[in-house]
């Protein structure tokens, strides 16, 4: 038998133990050594009770969240000293790609072309995609939940889910793809099982990942989506590159649609070398769907649950749906159904006042701003934080602080409620105040407004996720009945509001959550 000293002369295994050495020592000497408080007890699960209670115990210092890996919490007075800093100094898209894996997972990955089209085109073209979105949200319903002409039980995060998927595939890649079975489900489960690869990956040891990654059936599967993806989306990737001019619109001879606008605005953005590649088209789709379709549903179905538990607040929003629909008009289409005109969807401040308080309490994250140190941060706190520190501010505890000036009751008017308590008609109120008629919305992002970001990496797809969301809930509210599972008398009661799931402080619906829902008179 060989010597160790002879086996680990061979050049390929004296290479592999180098690496493996490396690994470790960047693993155990790696880690930032930080002399900061610390709240909470490593090993248990850290959630708002910590944000809360770190923040208002050290307002002025940075503290340490003992999660796996640590997070440093920052003072939110010095968020305009952080927020708009380069990746050269704190990086959100490292933090990301380290989260995520973003090398065999594609999620976390930088990828500008998508942003700019959803930034600059998508934005733009919002008010077009209206009827579009209502005539989907309808064919959604009907698909999702039948005639229902009793009242009917349903899972409703994984209903929300498939509506979600169809309207958003109705913009980002047009019918018949959009309404396709296997497109559906590509969609939303490219996301999950995303998530599924990130974990199957953080089963192994650091030093194994590079050799034992390619071959996990989680990898396998996400390279699966995007070839299929690909090969779905070629032809209206090469109808769309094969057009003489930008002005012209292809037109789906079946569905009437014009085909692939958004695909066409997120061409215009790639890279040449890349731009007539399927792949990375689908891969881009697929991105695109965690950040639209996941969220968005998750917002949709918080507030669902806020209403069907609140029930006082379904005719209030009736009425002002009904107060916009006279004063403004309808919209009747070839099919007979009612759709709101461009403008109203604006005017329903209710709405949004009541989408943004179940936000307020069920955010994404209980954090915002988290990012990853690349170089040494001098903070004004007198504080200097290492190079590989993870960093976040406590986004919770703003929205939710009477010291918060938008929560003050200086800021607020009479009938202010205290901000530990749900009041769905909050920012409407606020909105009635002279000088305050623009703020407060649901997609406002700004300093006391964090659930969509702040600074450089706010969410550009937030005004989109609005009208969709709002959307969704005229239809509801026009056509549906609903109410919690088993509350024959609606009397709702927010204690019986299925417990949300938080996994290191993300947030998400309670997917066991039932509601019952009846058809109303159609209009």
């Amino acid at each position: 038998m060989e010597s160790l000293t002879s086996v680990m002369s061979l050049p390929g295994l004296a290479t592999i133990a180098a690496l493996i050495v490396v690994a470790l020592l960047a693993t155990h000497l790696g880690k930032p050594k930080l002399d900061l408080p610390v709240v909470g007890v490593s090993g248990s699960p850290i959630t708002k009770k910590e944000i809360i209670e770190g923040a208002r115990k050290y307002p002025d210092t940075p503290f340490i969240l003992p999660m796996e890996p640590p997070i440093v919490v920052l003072p939110i007075k010095i968020q305009d000293e952080v927020r708009n800093l380069p990746e050269s100094v704190v990086s959100f898209t490292k933090e990301h790609k380290r989260n995520f894996f973003a090398h065999y997972t594609g999620i976390g990955e930088h990828r500008p072309e998508m942003i700019q089209a959803v930034r600059i085109d998508l934005t733009r073209h919002i008010a077009s995609t209206l009827p579009d979105l209502q005539d989907e949200v309808r064919f959604g319903f009907d698909k999702e939940f039948g005639p229902c002409n009793d009242w009917t039980p349903f899972p409703i995060y994984f209903k929300v889910l498939r509506i979600v998927a169809l309207m958003s595939g109705r913009i980002f890649v047009g019918r018949p793809l959009s309404r396709e079975e296997e497109w559906i489900m590509a969609s939303i489960s490219y996301t999950i099982d995303c998530v599924k690869a990130r974990n199957a990956i953080r089963d192994y040891p650091v030093w194994k990942r590079r050799w034992v990654t390619s071959s996990l059936p989680e990898i396998k599967k996400l390279t699966s989506y995007r070839t299929r993806g690909a090969e779905m989306l070629r032809p209206i990737m090469a109808a769309q590159l094969a057009k003489e001019s930008t002005k012209q619109k292809l037109v789906n001879a079946e569905t009437g649609d014009e085909e692939g606008n958004f695909i066409e605005w997120l061409l215009k953005y790639t890279p040449e070398e890349l731009r007539d590649d399927p792949e990375n088209l689908a891969l881009n789709q697929m991105v695109l769907s965690f950040a639209a379709i996941h969220t968005s549903s998750m917002a949709t179905t918080h507030a669902i649950l806020d209403l069907v538990t609140r029930p006082e607040y379904i005719k209030p929003l009736r009425e002002e749906i009904a107060a916009v629909r006279a004063a403004d008009g309808d919209l009747i289409g070839d099919d007979g159904y009612v759709r709101l005109k461009k403008d109203s969807i604006n005017k329903l401040r209710k709405l949004d006042s009541f989408m943004k308080e179940s936000q307020r309490f069920n955010p994404p994250i209980y954090t915002s701003g988290t990012r990853i140190c690349t170089a040494d941060l001098a903070l004004s706190t007198g504080h200097v934080l290492p190079k590989g520190t993870r960093i976040c501010f406590p986004s919770y505890d703003v929205h939710t602080n009477p010291k918060t000036q938008t929560y003050s009751p200086e800021y607020n008017p009479p009938d202010y409620t205290d901000p530990e308590l749900f009041d769905g008609m909050r920012f409407y109120k606020l909105r009635n105040m002279p000088g305050k008629e623009q703020r407060h919305q649901f997609a406002t992002a700004g300093p006391e407004s964090l659930a969509f970001g702040y600074g450089n990496h706010t969410c550009p797809g937030r005004f989109f996720a609005s009208n969709e969301i709002k959307i969704i809930f005229v239809e509801l509210l026009m056509n549906w009945d609903i109410r919690l599972m088993g509350d024959v008398e609606q009397k709702g009661g927010a204690e019986k509001r299925p417990p949300n799931m938080e996994v290191d402080l993300v947030i998400t619906p309670n997917p066991k959550a039932m509601v019952e829902m009846k058809r109303r008179s159609r209009v």
